[in-house]
């Protein structure tokens, strides 16, 4: 039993080394790690060799060897964390597509041998063209602008609800209820404070201590509408908290601007607020899925503490 564990353990461990050194080359040569072929191609690698490599007369079986495939490479990710090569952040974005991608390194290296047995040709003659176009069709994506956009009911009137979004200071913990983005690192928002300066409005955000970012007031309609560019400062987040592959005004990911929208109802207001995001990582639907699950989470919070302030207050 204890010979059978090492035969399995490791071949097991040199290749969870092996990817994360050759993950560390990839970072330290600067290549592009937040793109299709990034996400989806050095997995498809990794599972080709983690299957070639897979222990001879161990682990027999379709459902072993996916178990195999799976666990040492799911073992890599959380070495990249634990060596702080990855932030949870960027983890949890990636595991998806790296999943997929290790799998289809599996599927690849079980075709490699039946290629291997394909005396006749009938195997290549069908997969070659389906791969040839798979590669020629791959879209080029271009650059996305998201806008997100959620809205609330308060009962309190208009002009009450305008005065409570200017400035929402000292927001204690119990306040905030939470969310899935908390727990995955995001700190929770603590203050909002109003300036007036000589350049116009701005107003100052605090996530804990540690984050403080600006929105710089574009747009200012009395009960109706405020709006805003953000800005993010040199030293506007502490170190660590960012993930360094999806930074905020980075080559991948921007947040652009904001607004509220008031609507009377009459004796209570709809409040709206939506935020416009930037996107350069060609995942299409996928980062368009992680945009909205980030800032949905966000605007639910504001509007949630908006909501519960207001109405306490009157």
């Amino acid at each position: 039993m204890m010979s059978k564990f090492i035969r399995v353990f490791i071949p097991a461990f040199v290749l969870i080394v092996g990817m994360l050194v050759v993950y560390a080359i990839a970072i330290a040569l600067k290549v592009e790690t937040v793109s299709a072929a990034f996400l989806l191609g050095f997995p498809a690698i990794a599972g080709f060799l983690i299957l070639r490599f897979k222990p001879k007369g161990t682990l027999k079986g379709v459902v072993k060897s996916v178990g195999w495939l799976v666990g040492v490479f799911l073992s890599a990710l959380v070495g990249s964390l634990v060596t702080g090569q990855e932030g949870l952040i960027c983890v949890a974005v990636a595991v998806v597509p790296m999943l997929l991608g290790v799998l289809a390194g599996g599927f690849i290296y079980m075709l490699f041998l039946r290629w291997k047995d394909d005396t006749k040709g009938a195997l290549k003659a069908v997969t070659i063209p389906v791969l040839a176009l798979l590669l020629v069709g791959l879209p080029s994506k271009e650059p996305q602008i998201y806008t997100i956009t959620n809205e609330i009911v308060i009962s309190a009137p208009v002009d009450v609800v305008f005065g409570m979004l200017k400035s929402i200071p000292d927001i204690a913990p119990d306040e905030i209820q939470t969310r899935a983005s908390h727990l995955l690192g995001v700190p929770k928002p603590t203050a909002a404070v109003w300036e007036e300066t000589q350049d116009g409005a701005v107003r100052h955000s605090f996530w804990g201590g540690d984050v403080h970012f600006r929105e710089m007031i574009t747009a200012f309609e009395q009960n109706k509408r405020i709006a805003w560019d953000f800005a993010f400062p040199e030293g506007w987040v502490a170190d660590g908290i960012e993930d360094p592959h999806v930074k905020v005004g980075g080559r991948y990911f921007n947040v652009i601007s904001g607004e509220y929208i008031l609507e009377d109802l009459g004796g209570s207001t709809r409040l709206v607020l939506t935020t416009r995001t930037y996107d350069n990582s060609g995942l299409g639907v996928y980062a368009e899925f992680w945009h909205h699950f980030f800032f949905e989470d966000f605007h639910e919070v504001i509007l949630d503490l908006v909501k519960m302030r207001t109405e306490a207050s009157i």
